[in-house]
């Protein structure tokens, strides 16, 4: 593969936001840093929950519900 398109591309977006004044680079730095930022934490939050899904208070809670549903009657019922 060639990567000489994708570098041409980076590199004028680089040209482009070190030209721009500080009023301009500021809110973009913002911006992109806080978007990175959320999706970053997502997918950390994410793993985490896979490899500590025994250990997690969502699955404790809704062992502890899904416990508390099958002790209740349904609907009423008798038997």
């Amino acid at each position: 593969m060639n990567w000489r398109p994708v570098l041409d591309v980076v590199d004028a977006v680089e040209s482009w936001i070190a030209g721009q004044s500080f009023w301009v680079q500021a809110p973009l730095l913002i911006a992109v840093l806080l978007s990175l930022s959320w999706l970053l934490a997502g997918v950390i939050d994410r793993v985490v929950e896979r490899v500590l899904w025994r250990y997690t208070r969502r699955e404790v809670r809704a062992a502890a519900a899904a416990a508390i549903a099958d002790r209740e009657p349904s609907g009423g019922r008798t038997g």
